[in-house]
């Protein structure tokens, strides 16, 4: 592989990210300003019956991150076993139907599907996926890619199990098999930042939980045939009474909500 040639790639997308950021930033997401009334917004929140552990101050730093297709599912799908395995090449995507289903429970499913990950034979590269109850729901069962730069919360790099009737039967997968940094790291906003924020523009109602808020890599477009993901904060608010639960998504480098998905996924949180 050319990796000189991968790098020039890369450079190439980059830069010609600053005015797609600029554009689709201002046209399809608003603006969250930084604000100075944290302290009195989280005690409003509070009379509000909204619920919410202890939220970071801390400012963090995140990348620009970029990956290339990879091809190292269909090279290893011979170490699969006990299952009937479909690989389509155009989304670079493993189709699994099981043989004999692992019956799982609401309490027990994340350590059956841990071990079950955790061997080869029953799932490729399975240590470099984490489990995550924000993503999943009560017919899946999802797990992120994640590495030394962090998770990714998208289609491009998951692990995906159906469940039915107290039974996985089969599951889907992407997979990465590295990520580059395209720039240098950049400060991004904090978590009380991004909730608070989230707050001050009406996407918090009243007699509400957050019951996550977590950081990952999210896919921003597609450019040269390659990937480029930036990080979000996700946020999964469930209603009290309802239990009806939404994920809002922000912008961790600008703060900017993210109205619409940038990439066409629609995650529901368990």
């Amino acid at each position: 592989m050319d990796f000189r040639r991968i790098e020039v790639i890369f450079l190439i997308v980059f830069f010609s990210l600053d005015i797609f950021l600029f554009l689709s930033f201002r046209n399809s997401q608003q603006l969250v300003s930084s604000s100075s009334t944290n302290t009195s917004t989280v005690t409003e929140m509070r009379k509000r019956n909204i619920s919410f552990g202890n939220l970071d101050t801390k400012n963090g730093y995140a990348y620009y991150l970029g990956s290339r297709p990879d091809n190292s599912l269909a090279q290893n799908i011979q170490k699969l076993r006990n299952q009937k395995v479909e690989y389509e090449d155009v989304n670079h995507t493993l189709v699994s139907t099981l043989n004999s289903p692992v019956t799982v429970t609401a309490n027990n499913r994340k350590q059956i599907m841990n071990k079950f990950v955790k061997k080869e034979s029953n799932i490729l590269f399975g240590n470099k996926y984490k489990y995550s109850p924000q993503l999943s729901s009560n017919s899946q069962i999802v797990y992120v890619y994640t590495d030394s730069l962090g998770e990714v919360y998208d289609k491009t790099a998951q692990l995906v199990f159906s469940v039915s009737d107290g039974e996985v039967i089969g599951y889907t997968q992407t997979y990465v098999r590295s990520m580059i940094i395209l720039h240098e790291r950049q400060a991004i906003k904090s978590e009380k930042d991004v909730v608070t924020n989230l707050y001050a523009n009406s996407e918090i109602p009243n007699n509400s939980k957050i019951s996550y808020a977590n950081l990952a890599y999210t896919k921003l477009l597609e450019a040269k045939d390659s990937t480029i993901y930036i990080p979000v904060w996700f946020v999964t608010i469930r209603n009290k009474d309802s239990k009806v639960a939404t994920t809002k998504k922000v912008n961790a480098f600008t703060g900017n909500i993210i109205k619409s998905s940038t990439n066409g996924d629609n995650y529901s949180a368990q």
